[in-house]
């Protein structure tokens, strides 16, 4: 009984350690992954070019092609022909893999939970026209942990890319921090 179970099943490996890296494909998966890609590359290129005409003002066409390459390739894992098109699932990923690279990448500095949180809600104060100290004393931080955490949470590519987003006629809360060190009032937006 015993050789027809290793005949069956092969030979049993010992058990290795768990590492946080997946398991490479096979030359099989590798084959029909490959297949599938060259079927679909339309379907990617154009969820692409959708992605990136909703999303390349603040991302490189290069980085949204990668990553609906690699969503591609996990929409082939989960895709159930009996329960639907690629597509549809495709899309999900698509725009999953694209946040996501956005969130990961689109910060100036890497910038921690509690910062974040910090610079989303003075950013919500400043709004309504709060003062900065006020700001600093509501959530009892300094003026430089204030600052810092404006810069951790501000959007970098319009900057790097030579976008100007901001159109509203209030000034942005980085400079109403600017103006209150120099001690004058923003410069509005006309």
């Amino acid at each position: 009984m015993a050789t027809l179970q290793l005949l069956l099943f092969g030979e049993s490996k010992a058990a290795k350690p768990k590492s946080h890296l997946a398991d490479p494909l096979s030359r099989e998966e590798q084959r029909r992954f490959g297949r599938m890609y060259a079927a679909n590359i339309g379907l990617v290129r154009k969820f692409a070019h959708r992605l990136s005409q909703q999303y390349g003002h603040c991302m490189a066409r290069e980085d949204i092609n990668s990553c609906c390459d690699f969503a591609f390739l996990k929409a082939c894992w989960a895709w159930d022909p009996e329960r639907g098109k690629l597509s549809t699932i495709y899309w999900r990923f698509a725009q999953g893999e694209v946040l996501h690279y956005l969130r990961s990448h689109n910060w100036s500095i890497g910038a921690t939970h509690r910062a974040r949180e910090l610079g989303l809600r003075a950013r919500k104060l400043l709004e309504v026209g709060w003062a900065p100290e006020a700001v600093c004393e509501e959530l009892s931080i300094s003026a430089d942990d204030l600052r810092d955490c404006l810069v951790a949470t501000s959007g970098m590519a319009h900057d790097t890319m030579g976008f100007d987003l901001h159109v509203c006629p209030r000034a942005t809360p980085w400079e109403v921090l600017e103006a209150a060190e120099d001690g004058r009032q923003p410069c509005l937006d006309t």
